[in-house]
């Protein structure tokens, strides 16, 4: 029988979570903001402890031995009631009601979002919310991170990280945007040799929905725009579709206002619009809490609202 102290050292637990999430040590202290030398401490002592090797080390990363994969679900449950009595510990000693994280994509903040957060205050207004935005491929690493409890953004990816869950909400559509005044717009039976006599500025890493913008012109025996701008900022895209004559690729609900106000139009151009899902992603299979949940359910409030 594995002999060692009832009390083990949670710290060096999470570490081991943090490895087995990332892959290897060096993405896991990079993650966890620790030296990859005090990680790998960590994980010794816990080894040491346990009396056996909890990762085999190779080329690829690291990867869970069988002891390893065996704490596994037992550290994750135990990191995630010590999380649920530390957040339990703050409401108690603040007396507030607890908090939420959220990572939200553009489309996702004012359409669902902000009016979840509204819900969410007005219900229980010492609830702390923290929004951070940003683009799926940064938002996502940072839920694995736990710096996060929930994203919501439109679902670019081609594949869904196995360790998270998702929940569609409700489906956007990406769209050829121009101004109402753009010398395109109005024109009927547009084509793919059309929109390359314009210059284009696209938002960053739009992942699948880019490749099959892309490739479109090469179907039509085209070249893709070259020399597009790129930028994550909305204001910016806006600033050159309006007073640059700039073409753009953005879900509808993203410029809904600008859509209403026949400020901008829509491009219909054969093969030419993406419906995509917008979605929740949480850690799968980890208890919510009570502010999550919450949250989770004023999500689906305002995107029903928002359908």
């Amino acid at each position: 029988m594995i002999a060692y102290p009832a009390a083990m050292d949670i710290r060096q637990l999470r570490y081991f979570l943090a490895v087995v999430e990332h892959g290897s040590f060096t993405r896991a202290a990079a993650m966890t903001g620790r030296t990859q030398q005090a990680l790998s401490k960590g994980i010794a002592a816990l080894e040491q402890q346990l009396g056996a090797r909890l990762f085999e080390r190779g080329s690829r990363g690291a990867r869970p031995t069988a002891v390893g994969r065996l704490l596994l679900d037992h550290a994750r449950t135990a990191d995630a009631t010590l999380r649920t009595f530390e957040q339990r510990l703050h409401e108690l000693q603040t007396g507030t009601e607890g908090e939420i994280r959220i990572g939200t994509g553009p489309t996702a903040a004012g359409s669902v979002v902000a009016p979840a957060v509204l819900a969410l205050r007005a219900a229980w207004p010492r609830l702390g919310v923290r929004v951070t935005g940003g683009v799926l491929p940064e938002l996502l690493p940072a839920l694995l991170a736990r710096e996060l409890d929930v994203v919501v953004a439109l679902d670019t990816m081609l594949e869904t990280d196995p360790r998270l869950h998702r929940d569609l909400l409700v489906n956007d559509e990406y769209r050829i945007m121009a101004s109402s005044s753009h010398p395109l717009a109005g024109r009927a039976e547009l084509t793919a040799a059309n929109l390359l006599e314009h210059p284009w500025v696209m938002g960053r890493r739009l992942g699948e929905v880019e490749a099959q913008f892309r490739q479109r012109f090469v179907d039509a025996g085209l070249s893709p725009p070259v020399q597009s701008l790129e930028s994550s900022s909305l204001d910016f895209v806006r600033t050159l579709v309006r007073d640059g004559g700039y073409l753009t690729l953005l879900p509808s609900r993203l410029v809904h206002v600008e859509l209403g106000s026949r400020q901008w139009t829509q491009l219909d151009v054969a093969g030419f619009s993406w419906e995509r899902p917008l979605v929740v992603y949480t850690r799968l299979g980890e208890p919510q809490s009570d502010p999550q949940a919450r949250l989770l359910q004023a999500l689906r409030n305002a995107a029903e609202q928002a359908a």
